[in-house]
């Protein structure tokens, strides 16, 4: 199986002339603050913006090398080290450089839209800074609550991460972290899950005054800054801004995912009776639906992934060739070799890196076709500038969501019935996960946020958990008393407030994307293809109107969970 060549991003060995070379291109780019002002002409704007451009480009390259070096082995002291270094040279040279956006951000208005109109490929780039313009204070302003964050709200985040990263469970007779006990959850001994479930929400109850403590102090921090400092309108209102996505849009989506709620819980009842699990109960939501695989070698699976990006468009198999052919995938299984799989673009100018852990299961030819879909997603935008070749997050994950769509497609056209349920429960459980549980997530953040700012109490914190839970699965479904606290082990939640609506605006966009595909054909490939050569360069309304999409109505975010119904029905025929 292939291992990645890191030369092509740059030979290690050159890394000190690099950075040397760095820090002195950052003292020449500081010289250009001096001459910043509204009299400027849009063309010398413009070359300061690609220099800006080729300087973080060079400090792209050697920080992604840094960081790929450590997930090939991270118990390579010296890999960690050199990663270290070069992190706090890139952030110390980093944060001399950011005067641009705050300059750019406080001009005048008709000063910015003389320069955005004349900044040819940069538009966007100057666009998005000017998205913050009533919400950035004066400089020194931004600096004293850049400096106090790191003792206030980094920290308060950072301790989150102390206590919860030390806990330790009893398990089987020895002690596990988290990530090894909720492995269990999807045990096929009923037994086992719970007692996964249990262990787990019994630690976090126990643990509850200091994580409601740190949890109600992150969200005050976060409506101070935010909407008494920054005058934004609702505590989300933040997260979409910095999403692109306007805060109407926001609210459609989580309606519609709250209306369809009954959709999934007519699947777990399904789900329910094909396991022959008699009363419908919480700890058993990702009971498996066993069957005995066959086995997927690297060299299938990379047949499959280029078959089906093939069929679906042959420009996106070439790119998909053209990844393989790099040498940047690693898909050997090595000791101390980072889990799970990511796709990684370093800059627009190099094809993207890929890490794979390829076992030969059918989840690892998912997880190819996947990141794939990433990586074909970098070379369409590969023309666009460094900063706008990467779609904003709701966005960011509609070429790899399609590509397993365009996957499973495929698959299930071959398949024996057993297959087709095997594969469509998984896909349903993803579903489930990705959008319903992701949207009642930030549906029970919008309450929480408002609750915490009027004064409350845990135990009400708590109840309204509960409620939002009965929400999603209905009165039907046996919730233990120990779910109340599960918000509590959502790490997002406290990381990145409002976050995880990002995962169901993907998943429902892709769904919708697909419905469109199956009405109009062939003609829809194109339009597809140049949705994703946009990259970041346009606003997600923008990039998505060209292919007749309103994101403010219910009518197309609705065409994502006609086809979750349509997989229900095919299911249920399954069964009987």
């Amino acid at each position: 199986m292939p291992v990645w060549n890191l030369e092509n991003i740059h030979d290690i060995k050159d890394t000190d002339k690099i950075l040397a070379d760095i820090e002195k291109n950052v003292d020449e780019f500081k010289k250009v603050r001096p001459k910043l002002n509204e009299d400027l002409a849009p063309a010398d704007l413009v070359k300061f913006l690609q220099q800006y451009e080729e300087l973080k480009d060079v400090s792209y390259r050697v920080g992604g090398l840094a960081e790929l070096w450590t997930c090939e082995d991270s118990s390579n002291a010296k890999a960690n080290a050199h990663r270290a270094r070069v992190n706090d040279i890139l952030t110390e040279l980093g944060n001399e450089t950011v005067f641009f956006s705050l300059w750019f951000t406080l001009i005048s208005d008709s000063a910015a839209k003389k320069f955005i109109g004349q900044s040819g490929k940069y538009k966007h780039f100057l666009e998005v800074i000017r998205l913050f313009k009533d919400h950035t204070l004066p400089e020194k302003e931004e600096q004293i609550i850049s400096l106090l964050s790191v003792s206030g709200s980094d920290a308060v985040v950072n301790l989150y991460d102390i206590v919860t990263n030390r806990f330790l469970f009893d398990w089987a007779g020895k002690k596990v972290g988290q990530s090894e006990l909720t492995k269990n959850y999807t045990d096929q001994d009923p037994s086992v899950r719970k007692a996964a479930y249990t262990t787990v929400l019994s630690r976090y109850k126990d643990e509850e005054p200091i994580l409601g403590e740190i949890y109600t102090n992150i969200v005050r921090n976060w409506r101070a800054e935010g909407m008494k400092l920054r005058k934004f309108e609702s505590p989300i209102s933040r997260r979409n801004l910095g999403n692109e996505i306007p805060d109407k849009a926001v609210d459609v989506l989580l309606q519609v995912v709250k209306d369809n709620a009954k959709l999934f819980q007519d699947y777990f009842k399904l789900k329910f009776k094909l396991l022959k699990i008699d009363a419908l109960d919480r700890f058993h939501l990702y009971a498996p639906y066993e069957m005995k695989e066959k086995d997927y070698p690297f060299e299938d699976c990379k047949k499959a992934v280029l078959d089906a990006y093939d069929k679906f468009s042959p420009k996106m198999g070439k790119m998909a060739r053209e990844i393989f052919d790099a040498n940047q995938v690693h898909s050997e299984l090595t000791p101390n070799k980072r889990t799970g799989a990511f796709c990684f673009t370093i800059t627009n100018k190099l094809h993207p890196y890929i890490l794979l852990n390829h076992a030969g299961k059918l989840n690892d030819l998912v997880t190819m076709m996947h990141e794939f879909g990433h990586g074909i997603h970098s070379v369409c935008a590969k023309d666009q500038t460094l900063f706008t070749a990467h779609a904003p997050l709701p966005l960011a994950e509609t070429a790899s969501i399609f590509g397993e769509l365009i996957l499973l497609k495929q698959l299930l056209k071959g398949a024996t019935d057993e297959e087709k349920i095997y594969l469509i429960t998984k896909e349903l459980d993803k579903q489930y996960a990705s959008i319903g549980r992701q949207a009642f997530f930030v549906l029970f953040e919008v309450q929480a946020h408002e609750m915490i700012s009027k004064g409350c109490t845990l135990d009400e914190l708590n109840a309204a958990y509960r409620e939002n839970l009965i929400a999603q699965f209905g009165k039907d479904m046996r919730i233990d008393e120990l779910f109340n606290h599960e918000w509590k082990y959502i790490p997002h939640m406290y990381h990145t407030p409002f976050y995880c609506y990002a995962y169901a605006f993907g998943n429902l966009l892709v769904l919708a994307l697909y419905r469109l595909y199956e009405k109009e054909g062939e003609s829809f490939v194109p339009k597809y293809l140049k949705l994703l050569s946009y990259g970041g360069s346009k606003f997600p309304e923008e990039m998505l109107s060209e292919l007749g999409i309103d994101m403010f109505s219910k009518a197309f975010w609705q065409q994502g969970f006609d086809i979750i119904k349509e997989e229900v029905e095919t299911l249920k025929k399954l069964i009987k």
